[in-house]
């Protein structure tokens, strides 16, 4: 009987450590960001705008875990200021001033974006807004060419999003350089002639945009990039000859005098 329990004893500890294990697993990470509810019965959008619609409720000093932003603080609360949350199963945004952060507000990484407008101030209609927009930018993304098998273009094809109706693939280099390569439809060339000189890998990576105006200053941007994938380039300089090299004049030494 003596021989029993201490086996028993190192039982009941092994079934409390697994459990105390089960428990962290199921905690945010130590470095969540976290949220208070300020006001009660805060309204949850679908997306980060009060153009989306209310998907729910959450009562004053409800706690949240942040997932991101969308807008920045300059120097008041003006309406561009969300935050996305942990709801239910997924995610949904609630406007920044609703809530009292762990951390600043423009040190949360961003997230999203918010809507575009037209000249009057409204969303375009071309937009489905039940769900944030973002989430719908879903698909896959391909790259067809080899510029180091000597193709002078790249085709790339990426998801198209309802309501967009430009979108810009910017190719970045290794030293950072980038280049837009800009598309009315969700296929785009990359230009080897248009790239850097540099060789390397390069990244290329894609937004979807609204606009109403020719200029690309006025463009409004609708998701945050994505990445579609890398690809390697060789060096396309001005061809340097290899220098040849100065013959150098070596004296001869003069004969020792004689001394008789």
């Amino acid at each position: 009987m003596r021989s029993i329990i201490p086996l028993l004893a190192l039982f009941i500890l092994l079934l409390a450590v697994a459990g105390s294990a089960a428990l962290r697993a199921q905690e945010p990470p130590i470095n969540s960001i976290y949220a208070l509810v300020t006001v009660d019965q805060a309204e949850v959008r679908a997306g980060p705008d009060f153009a989306y619609p209310t998907i729910g409720r959450i009562p004053r000093d409800t706690s949240l875990v942040v997932v991101g932003r969308a807008g920045d603080f300059l120097t008041r609360w003006d309406g561009r200021q969300w935050l996305q949350v942990e709801y239910g199963d997924g995610l949904a945004w609630i406007y920044a001033r609703l809530l009292r952060t762990s951390v600043a507000f423009n040190s949360i990484p961003p997230t999203g974006r918010l809507l575009p407008r037209d000249a009057n101030g409204r969303v375009p209609d071309s937009f489905d807004l039940s769900e944030d927009l973002c989430s719908q930018w879903q698909g896959q993304f391909t790259l067809t060419g080899n510029f180091m098998a000597g193709d002078t273009a790249l085709a790339v094809t990426f998801p198209a999003l309802t309501g967009a109706n430009v979108y810009s693939v910017i190719v970045i280099s290794p030293t950072g350089d980038r280049r837009a390569f800009d598309s009315t439809q969700p296929q785009s060339r990359i230009i080897l002639s248009d790239l850097p000189w540099e060789m390397g890998t390069y990244t290329w990576r894609v937004a979807p945009y609204w606009t109403n105006s020719s200029y690309r200053y006025n463009w409004q941007q609708v998701c945050l990039l994505q990445t579609g994938g890398t690809f390697e380039k060789p060096y396309t300089g001005i061809y340097t000859p290899t220098p040849i090299p100065t013959a150098t004049f070596t004296p001869t030494p003069s004969p020792t005098p004689w001394r008789g």
